[in-house]
């Protein structure tokens, strides 16, 4: 389906205020402002993913995934800050570069998407994907360059990691809600959604990028 203006000026509105958020809990002097945020994400993410799962009666199901998919990496976003000198600088980047791993997946699976990769995810294409690698594989080295961050590892293989890691976390959320029959984990912002929707990238790479510093 081909982009209109108004979707397009629509997911740009959100990204950029979703973005901005992020960016200015990360770059807080202190912590009050992000565990404020991520205390409404993890109590946002937790009521959706009950309102999507309430057919379940898998006890396991309900306690586990809530803990490994939403607890353990929101609050791995709270230790890159917390643990590191650098911790602002460091989530700072990860927030930046997954946010360019979701804008280029969407608008190259939008533009020249072609390929399906799963029927779990029916908007998710091969050319999407590949677009949001280049992007993190063009734009990870130009913000560690700008923010003077050294890491332990290459940093095309920490852009490609984090990019991959991030539609991994699409995906299963993608695969959450379509074993339930479910488009949207909720509907809090609209047609795009629900908030466990926004940060699905996150929920894989933050613990990824998290014991990679480690």
């Amino acid at each position: 389906m081909p982009l209109t203006f108004s979707e397009i000026k629509s997911r740009t509105i959100v990204g950029i205020i979703y973005a901005s958020i992020f960016l200015l809990a990360a770059r807080s002097p202190n912590h009050i402002l992000l565990i404020c945020l991520l205390s409404f994400l993890c109590i946002s993410c937790l009521i959706e993913f009950h309102q999507v799962s309430r057919k379940s009666n898998n006890f396991f199901f309900k306690l586990l995934t809530p803990l490994i998919f939403i607890f353990f990496p929101i609050y791995c976003l709270f230790l890159i800050k917390s643990q590191f000198i650098n911790g602002e600088d460091l989530l700072t980047f990860l927030i930046l570069l997954i946010w360019s791993s979701d804008v280029s997946a969407f608008f190259t699976g939008k533009l020249f998407g072609k390929t399906k990769l799963t029927k779990h995810s029916p908007n998710k294409t091969l050319e999407g994907l590949l677009g949001s690698f280049i992007a993190c594989l063009i734009i990870g080295p130009i913000i560690m360059l700008l923010m003077d961050i050294k890491f332990n590892i290459n940093i095309y293989l920490l852009s490609f990691l984090i990019s991959l890691s991030g539609n991994f976390g699409d995906y299963l959320e993608s695969l959450l809600k379509r074993n339930f029959n479910k488009k949207d984990s909720g509907n809090i912002l609209g047609s795009h959604g629900g908030i466990f929707d926004r940060i699905d990238s996150l929920l894989v790479s933050a613990p990824l990028f998290y014991f990679i510093l480690k």
